[in-house]
Protein backbone atom coordinates (compact mmCIF):
# COMPACT_ATOMS: atom_id res chain seq x y z
CA UNK A 1 0.00 0.00 0.00
CA UNK A 2 2.97 2.32 0.57
CA UNK A 3 4.55 1.93 -2.80
CA UNK A 4 1.03 2.69 -4.36
CA UNK A 5 0.84 5.82 -2.24
CA UNK A 6 3.90 6.64 -3.33
CA UNK A 7 4.15 6.03 -6.59
CA UNK A 8 0.75 7.50 -7.82
CA UNK A 9 2.45 11.00 -7.60
CA UNK A 10 3.89 10.95 -11.11
CA UNK A 11 0.59 9.72 -12.44
CA UNK A 12 -1.69 12.37 -10.45
CA UNK A 13 1.23 15.09 -11.35
CA UNK A 14 0.54 14.33 -15.45
CA UNK A 15 -2.43 14.26 -15.72
CA UNK A 16 -2.63 17.69 -12.91
CA UNK A 17 0.01 19.46 -13.43
CA UNK A 18 1.59 22.12 -16.14
CA UNK A 19 3.86 24.74 -16.95
CA UNK A 20 3.26 28.01 -15.70
CA UNK A 21 5.05 31.22 -15.84
CA UNK A 22 5.91 30.97 -12.00
CA UNK A 23 6.56 27.12 -11.95
CA UNK A 24 7.49 24.56 -13.82
CA UNK A 25 5.83 22.04 -12.15
CA UNK A 26 2.12 23.62 -10.98
CA UNK A 27 -0.07 21.87 -9.65
CA UNK A 28 -3.64 22.51 -11.28
CA UNK A 29 -5.88 20.38 -9.51
CA UNK A 30 -6.96 20.09 -6.15
CA UNK A 31 -6.97 16.46 -4.02
CA UNK A 32 -8.51 15.23 -0.81
CA UNK A 33 -5.91 12.48 -0.29
CA UNK A 34 -7.34 10.16 2.87
CA UNK A 35 -4.48 7.03 4.52
CA UNK A 36 -5.65 4.97 6.67
CA UNK A 37 -2.93 4.04 9.15
CA UNK A 38 -2.32 0.88 10.71
CA UNK A 39 -1.70 1.15 15.00
CA UNK A 40 2.15 0.80 13.46
CA UNK A 41 1.88 3.80 11.76
CA UNK A 42 2.24 1.67 8.46
CA UNK A 43 -0.15 2.73 5.79
CA UNK A 44 -2.63 0.37 5.27
CA UNK A 45 -5.35 1.84 2.64
CA UNK A 46 -5.84 5.36 1.04
CA UNK A 47 -8.22 6.88 -1.05
CA UNK A 48 -8.53 10.15 -2.81
CA UNK A 49 -11.78 11.39 -1.97
CA UNK A 50 -12.12 14.83 -4.61
CA UNK A 51 -10.05 15.76 -7.65
CA UNK A 52 -10.36 18.92 -8.88
CA UNK A 53 -8.88 20.11 -12.41
CA UNK A 54 -8.64 23.19 -14.14
CA UNK A 55 -10.03 22.21 -17.69
CA UNK A 56 -9.72 25.38 -19.18
CA UNK A 57 -6.31 25.09 -19.37
CA UNK A 58 -6.75 22.17 -21.97
CA UNK A 59 -7.89 24.64 -24.39
CA UNK A 60 -6.54 27.78 -23.70
CA UNK A 61 -3.26 29.18 -22.77
CA UNK A 62 -1.64 32.12 -21.79
CA UNK A 63 2.17 32.80 -23.31
CA UNK A 64 4.96 31.43 -22.01
CA UNK A 65 3.03 28.19 -20.36
CA UNK A 66 2.51 24.66 -20.92
CA UNK A 67 -0.68 22.15 -21.40
CA UNK A 68 -0.73 19.47 -18.48
CA UNK A 69 2.69 17.32 -18.56
CA UNK A 70 1.06 14.29 -20.00
CA UNK A 71 0.04 15.86 -23.93
CA UNK A 72 4.27 16.35 -23.80
CA UNK A 73 4.91 13.09 -22.53
CA UNK A 74 3.19 11.07 -25.22
CA UNK A 75 4.66 12.55 -27.81
CA UNK A 76 8.14 12.66 -26.27
CA UNK A 77 8.00 8.66 -24.69
CA UNK A 78 6.08 6.99 -26.75
CA UNK A 79 7.42 4.61 -29.54
CA UNK A 80 7.06 5.30 -33.25
CA UNK A 81 4.97 2.70 -33.50
CA UNK A 82 2.61 3.43 -30.89
CA UNK A 83 2.91 7.42 -31.80
CA UNK A 84 2.00 6.25 -35.34
CA UNK A 85 -1.30 4.28 -33.53
CA UNK A 86 -2.29 6.87 -32.00
CA UNK A 87 -1.88 10.05 -35.12
CA UNK A 88 0.86 11.86 -32.83
CA UNK A 89 3.83 13.74 -34.55
CA UNK A 90 5.17 16.97 -33.18
CA UNK A 91 3.90 19.08 -30.32
CA UNK A 92 3.97 22.13 -32.38
CA UNK A 93 1.70 20.26 -34.88
CA UNK A 94 -1.65 20.47 -32.11
CA UNK A 95 -3.36 23.44 -31.61
CA UNK A 96 -3.77 22.62 -27.69
CA UNK A 97 0.21 22.59 -27.20
CA UNK A 98 1.54 25.51 -29.87
CA UNK A 99 -0.41 28.30 -29.01
CA UNK A 100 2.20 29.46 -25.39
CA UNK A 101 5.44 29.24 -27.57
CA UNK A 102 7.03 26.68 -25.06
CA UNK A 103 7.18 22.86 -26.13
CA UNK A 104 9.95 21.97 -23.65
CA UNK A 105 10.76 23.20 -20.26
CA UNK A 106 14.60 23.05 -19.43
CA UNK A 107 15.44 20.41 -16.97
CA UNK A 108 12.23 18.31 -17.67
CA UNK A 109 12.64 14.69 -19.57
CA UNK A 110 9.17 14.32 -20.96
CA UNK A 111 10.15 11.06 -22.09
CA UNK A 112 11.80 9.96 -18.45
CA UNK A 113 8.41 11.20 -16.83
CA UNK A 114 6.32 9.14 -19.49
CA UNK A 115 7.95 5.78 -18.18
CA UNK A 116 7.00 7.30 -14.66
CA UNK A 117 3.72 8.01 -15.39
CA UNK A 118 3.29 4.17 -16.78
CA UNK A 119 4.88 2.61 -14.56
CA UNK A 120 2.33 4.43 -11.94
CA UNK A 121 -0.01 3.25 -13.89
CA UNK A 122 1.49 -0.39 -13.40
CA UNK A 123 1.86 -0.27 -9.95
CA UNK A 124 -1.78 0.84 -9.20
CA UNK A 125 -3.06 -2.32 -10.89
CA UNK A 126 -4.06 -0.22 -14.06
CA UNK A 127 -4.61 -2.75 -16.99
CA UNK A 128 -2.51 -2.69 -19.95
CA UNK A 129 -6.02 -2.59 -21.91
CA UNK A 130 -7.08 0.08 -19.98
CA UNK A 131 -3.85 2.10 -20.25
CA UNK A 132 -4.08 1.99 -23.88
CA UNK A 133 -7.43 3.27 -23.98
CA UNK A 134 -6.22 6.25 -21.64
CA UNK A 135 -3.52 6.83 -24.25
CA UNK A 136 -5.88 6.64 -27.12
CA UNK A 137 -8.30 9.55 -25.28
CA UNK A 138 -5.53 11.75 -24.13
CA UNK A 139 -4.26 11.52 -28.06
CA UNK A 140 -8.04 12.04 -29.05
CA UNK A 141 -8.23 15.28 -26.68
CA UNK A 142 -4.91 16.47 -29.00
CA UNK A 143 -6.85 15.54 -32.14
CA UNK A 144 -10.01 17.41 -31.07
CA UNK A 145 -7.93 20.75 -30.75
CA UNK A 146 -7.09 20.31 -34.16
CA UNK A 147 -10.86 20.44 -35.17
CA UNK A 148 -12.45 23.95 -36.33
CA UNK A 149 -15.41 25.26 -37.94
CA UNK A 150 -16.29 27.34 -40.47
CA UNK A 151 -19.48 29.28 -40.40
CA UNK A 152 -20.97 29.74 -44.11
Amino acid sequence: VKRIILESNPLLESFGNAKTIRNNNSSRFGKYVEIQFSRGGEPIGGKISQFLLEKSRVVKLNTNERNFHIFYQIIKGTDATTRGNLGLTQASQFFYLNQSGVENVEGTDDAQEFRDTMNAMGVMDIQPDTQSSILKIVAACLHLGNVSFVEE
